[in-house]
């Protein structure tokens, strides 16, 4: 285990996508979240008039009959549902704003529909008025915005009205080439993409898109989803059937989206260009808008890949015979433990079960599959994606990723799932580790009886004291540690003024103290230190792990009441690994001086809001540091309770109190600093290799300054529910 000895110096990003809270379902799935799309009513374009400088002052009420037009070179339809990413941060009218910068030509059709959202910010930016309580279709063109055609409000998460928008599209605006862009957010396979503001964030499944397509009647060259998490295989199989290729983003993307002055001006451009190309130049274009951003969060988090659907049936047989393999490993635990030790530390995103698929079958490789089948899903990956961009945060990914998880916690997003995967195996192995969840009957009579994961087997026994001279805590792992998963320390602070536990977060700086055949020991490596900005100590956790790289957040308040995160990235020196038990530092100036050489580089990357708590959905807002200048923000201070802790919550902070506002100054850094004295209390977190966390109990400590003294342990230790 890697030796992490200081913490942050950064700032994180806000990237909206809901506090994992349940959400509405749309296209079968648990909840209905409106009538389906009314009887559109018809209306005919406006008049050629304005140029495309003047658009902010075209787009006005069309005639009231629509005839279609001569075919095109390529008819391009965004399905642009605002929701919040429009009401809250007017993201939506960025985008219109770079479209608004093209100069287009008759050689291209652009089709948006709005809908989903509470409020629009467009009429000022660009002349569009757009309505809040109707769908409304617009066109892009030598006019500017005008807007033909106005439909009762329906729900844009319900696949009736996306497959209304497609038939409209095709019937008025014919062309050699088509292309469609889905707007919105998106959370993953097992999510879906598409969240309606208006109709209680209801969301539009896979298997909704699928019908979607399957009714708009269109084959597209081109499906692009300006969303979170979408370049998945799954994704790609329930779209292959009406379209040639997949531009998507296996991670987050920002709030910014696509570039789309940049592709949509080169479409314009070369409307001969194949659906291919353009892909590619929507790639590359999205990549230009936020290297050329101030915004590091945005550019070393950045992935789009674009994916030729017709390898997608290859992917998903190399992919099928791979969790064959796995299932097989199932029945003998040692086989199994060593698979998924080598694959925990794969390549996912932030929707954490979504795990890059090359990335999972490189790993695999070396924890028991065989190298055939590995590189068969390698080579099928590869001849699939045909471009793809990475970035700093995600160094081994490939441009598609799979649905992976071990949780029983995620059984309505497994039953979502089920409803579109075609991957039999894919079900069997999530049936096998999921023990509350069963695959549909269907899989069982392809791969017959599914093995189920003995669950003791996997347990992480341990135990956790004192040290005689009450110096340090050590923890002892006798199973389940070869098996994956991490282990850190959480570290809290009391404060006798409110009399509350205040949680400072978890650190990584774990040391090795002894292996033997039986057991592995541990031991908090508590320096006395803790990363602090301006002084105020910050709540840490960490986000992923990237070699010597550790990305970090910490909440802070912003605007008197609302909850960011600051992005940290860590560098630690990469020989800070485990040193030997009697490797210490002779004397307190001979530590002092070693820690000062392997001091931890912390970089403030930005803010986030992480999660939308109206979704469950990842975040698309982000802010970079020069953004925040001048602006005030407060620190959050967890509190810690112990009653619910008791009654069994997983994450048992019971209020929040707050700093002194903080400004965001050019040189605001966050570093290790030396904590007051006071009472203090420390425990382990050990996540098993099926993302199964178990907690010590807490261990009291008085730090005056220099020395830790640690009281004996009261209660024994028991995993967490």
């Amino acid at each position: 285990m890697r030796k992490l000895s200081k913490w942050l110096s950064l700032v994180l990003i806000l990237c909206m996508l809901g506090s994992m809270m349940p959400f509405a379902l749309a296209d079968g799935a648990e909840t209905e979240p409106a009538e389906e799309a009314a009887a559109a009513e018809e209306a005919a374009p406006a008049e050629d008039a304005a140029p495309a400088e003047e658009a902010a002052e075209a787009a006005e009420e069309a005639p009231a009959e629509l005839t279609p037009k001569e075919p095109a070179a390529w008819t391009v339809m965004i399905y642009l549902c605002g929701t919040d990413l429009e009401s809250e941060g007017g993201m939506a009218t960025t985008n219109l704003k770079m479209i608004a910068n093209t100069v287009p030509n008759e050689k291209v059709n652009v089709l948006i529909q709005t809908g989903g959202a509470e409020s629009w910010q467009a009429k000022d930016e660009v002349g569009m008025d757009i309505a809040p309580d109707r769908l409304q279709r617009w066109t892009w063109d030598e006019n500017g915005f005008t807007l033909v055609e106005e439909l009762e409000l329906a729900s844009m998460a319900k696949h009736t009205t996306l497959s209304d928008f497609i038939q409209w599209g095709a019937k008025y605006y014919p062309a050699e080439k088509y292309m469609l862009n889905l707007w919105d957010h998106g959370g993953g396979s097992a999510s879906g993409l598409i969240a309606d503001e208006l109709h209680d964030y209801a969301i539009m499944s896979l298997e909704g898109l699928n019908r979607a397509l399957k009714n708009g009647g269109v084959h597209f060259n081109l499906l692009m989803t300006d969303t979170c998490l979408m370049a998945s295989l799954e994704t790609a199989q329930a779209v292959a059937p009406y379209a040639d290729y997949l531009a998507a983003s296996e991670e987050t993307l920002p709030g910014l989206g696509s570039n789309y002055e940049e592709w949509l001006q080169c479409l314009y451009d070369e409307p001969e260009c194949g659906p291919a190309r353009l892909g590619r130049t929507i790639c590359d274009a999205t990549q230009i808008l936020y290297a050329e951003g101030d915004n590091d969060l945005y550019s070393k988090s950045l992935t789009f890949s674009l994916i030729d659907l017709s390898k997608i049936d290859a992917v998903a047989d190399a992919f099928n015979a791979f969790m064959k393999e796995v299932v097989g490993l199932i029945p003998d635990p040692e086989a199994f433990g060593v698979y998924l030790n080598a694959v925990s530390t794969t390549d996912r995103f932030m929707s954490t079960e979504m795990w890059d698929l090359y990335d999972l079958a490189r790993r695999a490789m070396k924890g028991g599959i065989s190298k055939e089948t590995g590189i068969a899903v390698e080579n099928a990956v590869d001849d699939a994606v045909l471009y793809s961009i990475r970035q700093a945060y995600h160094p081994y990914c490939h441009g598609l990723s799979v649905y992976m998880q071990y949780s029983d916690d995620g059984r309505g997003r497994l039953d979502r799932l089920a409803r579109s995967c075609s991957n039999p195996w894919q079900l069997a192995f999530l049936d096998a580790v999921n023990l509350k969840w069963d695959a549909p009957e269907w899989v069982t009579d392809v791969v017959g009886e599914i093995p189920q994961l003995k669950n003791e087997l996997y347990t992480v026994k341990y135990d956790a004291g004192v040290s005689e001279d009450l110096s340090q805590t050590s923890l002892n792992i006798y199973s389940g540690i070869s098996s994956g998963g991490y282990l850190r320390y959480e570290l809290q602070r009391f404060n006798e003024q409110d009399k509350d536990w205040y949680a400072l977060g978890e650190s990584e700086d774990v040391k090795l103290l002894d292996m033997t055949d039986e057991q592995v020991s541990f031991t908090a490596n508590f320096t006395g230190k803790w990363p602090a900005i301006d002084g105020e100590f910050l709540s840490i956790q960490s986000q992923d792990v990237m070699g010597s790289k550790v990305l970090l957040q910490a909440p802070i308040r912003l605007f008197g009441f609302k909850i960011f995160n600051l992005r940290i990235l860590a560098e630690y020196p990469e020989d800070l690994n485990d040193a030997a038990p009697d490797t210490a530092a002779a004397d307190a100036a001979d530590a002092e001086e070693a820690a000062g050489a392997q001091d931890v580089n912390y970089d403030l990357e930005g803010i986030w809001d992480e999660y939308n708590s109206s979704t469950g959905l990842v975040d698309r807002n982000t802010f970079s540091p020069l953004e925040l200048i001048g602006m005030d923000f407060d620190v959050c201070r967890p509190v810690y309770s112990d009653y619910l802790a008791d009654k069994g919550y997983k994450n048992a902070i019971g209020d929040m109190k707050y700093s002194d506002p903080i400004p965001f100054t050019m040189d605001l850094s966050v570093e290790d600093t030396v904590l007051p004295a006071g009472q203090y209390r420390l425990r382990y977190a050990i996540k098993d290799m099926l993302d199964r966390t178990y907690y010590t109990q807490f261990f009291d400590l008085t730090w005056d300054g220099q020395n830790a003294v640690f009281a004996d342990p009261t209660a024994e230790a028991e995993p967490a529910e």
